[in-house]
């Protein structure tokens, strides 16, 4: 491995574009939730306040990652799986917590944090599938494993954050040689288990709500957020009139932030934000054109694909297209855990950019 000097950045060879567009989706954030609160506090209570201090943790955890080779990822991916299914399965132990066990609460220890673990989960098993897709791993354990977080997310319950590991692996699984065949069993598979699990009432009540009023037009949120984002215009009310969105759109700094950042900023700016994560991904699938590392291909294809399809169930979600799923936007949405875990995935792209010394 090639000795790299430590500089204000990162490693040298730290990319600047990858590092400027990772602090300017933060920083858009900031802006977005500025406009949801009537003043700005120094205490947890505020939201702004609690998202510049995730995002400030999210940017230390983004140059740490930097510092762990592709190679040591690879052979820590099993541990990391592992770890993965037993906080999981802890999860489905303790107190439910809003009538869901997503969270690990650590107020016992004196901190006011929920830790999520199923967005961490996500960097754990997009790093573990890609060791299994290279051949490092008995894909039968490896499948297994990986399936065996998705039931025990499944089973929190959390509809949204399963449904996008399942979108993920499949399309993880089209990168292989794996047979069209053995992947339409695996489709038949899961939604047998998936009925299954509706017929012995594991679905909460809440998602079925959510999915029966998805399909009969009733649901408000989804119409309120509508509404929202028609009436950001071309250029968006941004501080005039964005306090009102209160009033329209429930969780707006959460599942429905997309929402209140295009009432803002409007046509331009969605257009501006969508153009940053294009050029972000088009960067990213150069690194997956050059490099020569099989195990590098798959990670870092199934960052992209884990980032991606996360923002299209997202606005998807917003505007109405699809049942209300509770995946966040990443990096835009509030939220500790989700901009954590979005900061260990962009560090591990970072890494690559200097082990493949690509200057874009």
């Amino acid at each position: 491995m090639i000795n790299r000097r430590i500089t204000l950045i990162g490693p040298e060879g730290t990319n600047l574009y990858i590092v400027f567009q990772f602090i300017l989706f933060n920083v858009i954030s900031w802006f977005t939730l500025y406009t949801s609160i009537e003043s700005l506090e120094f205490n947890l209570s505020n939201l702004l306040f609690r998202q510049i201090i995730f995002s400030t943790i999210g940017i230390g955890i983004f140059f740490l990652t930097t510092y762990i080779s592709i190679n040591q990822v690879a052979e820590l991916s099993f541990f990391f799986i592992l770890v993965s299914t037993i906080l999981l399965f802890g999860l489905l132990l303790t107190e439910p917590i809003v009538g869901v066990n997503r969270w690990y609460s650590l107020e016992a220890i004196g901190i006011p944090v929920f830790l999520q673990v199923s967005e961490f989960s996500k960097v754990f098993v997009v790093a573990y599938l890609a060791r299994v897709l290279s051949g490092y791993e008995n894909r039968l354990i490896g499948y297994s494993l990986i399936f065996l977080n998705i039931i025990l997310i499944f089973l929190q319950p959390d509809l949204g954050t399963s449904f996008l590991f399942v979108s993920v692996v499949f399309c993880m699984l089209f990168l292989t040689d794996i047979k069209f065949k053995q992947i339409f069993l695996i489709s038949i598979c899961l939604i047998l288990l998936f009925f299954i699990f509706l017929e012995l009432d594991l679905l909460g009540q809440y998602q079925i709500d959510r999915i029966t009023s998805f399909f009969t037009g009733e649901d408000f949120s989804q119409q309120q957020s509508r509404l929202s984002i028609s009436s950001g215009g071309i250029t968006g009310t941004y501080i005039q009139e964005s306090l009102d969105l209160n009033v329209f759109v429930p969780v707006q700094s959460t599942d429905f932030i997309f929402s209140l950042y295009a009432k803002n900023f409007g046509l331009v700016g969605t257009a501006v934000l969508f153009v940053l994560w294009f050029l972000f991904i088009f960067r990213v699938l150069i690194i997956i054109q050059q490099s020569e590392l099989i195990y590098e291909k798959f990670l870092l294809s199934g960052v992209i694909l884990m980032l991606s399809i996360q923002i299209l169930i997202n606005l998807t979600t917003v505007l109405g297209i699809i049942p209300l799923t509770g995946i966040p936007f990443p990096l835009l949405s509030l939220g500790g855990s989700s901009v954590i875990s979005t900061s260990i995935l962009f560090g591990l792209i970072n890494r690559a950019f200097i082990e493949n010394n690509i200057v874009i």
